[in-house]
């Protein structure tokens, strides 16, 4: 009787242990998989990550450009920059009251779309860095010879070119009267 007690108390232990693991398992398993989603790389978002970055990093610098403008600028003198595109000390926004303002937020922007396009570009690059590897580089005879004869056909082309212009420049300034 006693065996059957202990083995009934050890499988109500065991069941109580199983449903804490699944409701354990399912909350990690939860997180794991948010996790997963944001680790696995989706390359539209990439994408549009990286285009949007560089739409901010332009922005940011133009914004700069205006602070910078605006700091160096002393108050009667005239911003040119300012004045042909906009003065961003006007926008009436607390955080563009002061040069030094703008400047700052400006500069954290353009860190911000700076580490964004690197993080776009990261998971094409990191293929690259492991093929440089296996590259093989020539030695400096070669090299010397290759960059020789590029140069040489591209001076080559140049003087070709030169005698087209001396030649045919008279032939069109008759049919079009230059």
């Amino acid at each position: 009787m006693e065996e059957k007690e202990v083995k009934e108390v050890k499988d109500e232990e065991k069941v109580e242990v199983k449903e804490n693991k699944k409701t354990k398992d399912a909350k990690e398993g939860s997180m794991a998989r948010v996790w997963a989603f944001i680790k696995e790389e989706h390359k539209f978002e990439n994408w549009l990550l990286f285009a949007l970055a560089l739409i901010l990093l332009v922005l940011a610098l133009y914004i700069l450009l205006a602070g910078i403008g605006n700091a160096m600028g002393d108050e009667g003198t005239v911003n040119p920059f300012a004045d042909a595109y906009f003065d961003i000390s006007l926008s009436g926004w607390w955080i563009f009251n002061k040069p030094w303002k703008v400047i700052l937020i400006s500069s954290i922007i353009i860190v911000l779309s700076v580490a964004s396009i690197v993080y776009c570009v990261w998971p094409v690059c990191v293929p690259s860095f492991k093929e440089l590897k296996f590259v093989t580089w020539t030695d400096k005879k070669t090299l010397f010879v290759n960059s020789l004869t590029v140069v040489c056909f591209i001076a080559f082309l140049t003087a070709l070119f030169f005698l087209f212009n001396l030649a045919l420049a008279p032939l069109f300034n008759l049919m079009f009267g230059a």
